[in-house]
């Protein structure tokens, strides 16, 4: 808690600078009032608490509330997205780093594969257009909302890992041990993949790696929660980069709704123990479904 709270406090410093001088992107309005940062750290909150309940960055959730509600482009808003995903798994990295859940030699293997992916991808989306952009994004929230809704998990390549010598021990701050055998091969190469799906959308990884290390690797889900962060905190960082150089990031809506999301993920940690799981993803999953149907329907 004391980390995020160190957070918030740069990004208010940094955002009392931006709404005395917002930045202005040719095609929408920045924003300018009190009001509009509050409601933008209200949905922040909201995002976190989301992106937390399912292991996953709230990119999924950005990107169509800045397109439908802030009349955002597509550049616009996955370069924001981006910019909020690498603030909220940045604040959960540091969470983790003190229970010791992180396996930083998959962390940082399958970050080299997926940086390269983000490069491309963050291209790539400089070539959408607001139709085939919110086509192509609707039925792929409409494929995690199923998803999520099914509970349905792949588990051939996880038990073939199963059966393989046991290489790989981790001991958390709790001095629970946990032995995996992940197949790397399989791990770099889907990583590469959800690089390029990062920058392409500006929904992180987490929706990808998580599943993957735990479903299909073979990786406790903790131990793939945790590292999963870890790997978002350092793509996203690049994607920043990436996406600040392509002037598709608006600093006033980054900066509230990445300090709404810290704050939110906190929260999301604490009513999670108290809700079941099975009940938030079906909740989510229709959530997403409703924001698919929104953005397809608004362009045909």
């Amino acid at each position: 808690m004391r980390t995020a709270v160190f957070i918030l406090f740069v990004l208010f410093i940094v955002a009392g600078d931006s709404l005395a001088a917002p930045l202005t992107i040719e095609g929408y309005k920045a924003m300018a009032d009190v009001p509009e940062a509050m409601a933008l750290l209200l949905i922040g909150i909201l995002i976190g608490m989301i992106g937390t309940f399912i292991g996953a960055g709230g990119g999924f959730i950005i990107v169509p509330l800045l397109l439908i509600l802030y009349g955002f482009t597509p550049q616009q808003a996955i370069g924001t997205s981006m910019a909020v995903v690498f603030l909220n798994a940045l604040s959960g990295t540091f969470s983790y780093m003190v229970q010791k859940r992180i396996d930083y030699e998959i962390g940082i293997k399958f970050s080299v594969a997926a940086v390269p992916g983000v490069f491309i991808g963050a291209l790539i989306s400089q070539l959408f257009g607001l139709v085939g952009f919110s086509l192509i994004f609707g039925a792929l929230l409409a494929v995690i909302s199923y998803s999520l809704f099914s509970g349905k998990e792949l588990f051939v390549v996880r038990l073939n890992a199963i059966e393989q010598p046991v290489r790989r021990f981790l001991s958390d701050a709790t001095g629970r041990t946990y032995t995996y055998s992940p197949d790397m091969p399989i791990g770099l190469a889907v990583s590469f993949f959800a690089g390029v799906l990062s920058g392409l959308f500006g929904i992180g990884g987490g929706i990808i790696h998580v599943p993957l290390m735990y479903s299909v690797l073979g990786v406790p889900v903790h131990v793939a929660t945790a590292t999963s962060h870890f790997i978002l905190a350092v793509t996203s960082f690049f994607g920043v980069i990436t996406f600040i150089g392509l002037r598709s990031i608006d600093i006033d809506y980054a900066v509230f709704l990445g300090a709404g999301s810290i704050f939110g993920a906190y929260m999301g940690a604490k009513v999670s123990l108290r809700t079941h799981p099975l009940v938030i993803k079906k909740a989510i999953s229709l959530c997403l479904f409703l924001l698919a149907a929104r953005l397809i329907a608004a362009v045909l």
